[in-house]
């Protein structure tokens, strides 16, 4: 479970990395899409971790 957590905030903090590299700024648009992003693979990452 620690693992998938970690995993998500890696998603949520590099998405927003290309984000702001790909537009220079910040957008609530860009912020909002990375932490569904993020929030959807920690989810995936807990269901693989628990099956396997």
């Amino acid at each position: 479970m620690y693992d998938a957590l970690l995993f998500a905030i890696a998603i949520f903090f590099g998405w927003i990395i290309f984000d702001f590299v790909k537009h220079k700024k910040f957008t609530k648009e860009n912020v909002l899409s990375a932490l569904i992003v993020a929030v959807i693979a920690g989810v995936a990452w807990a269901i693989i971790e628990w099956i396997f």
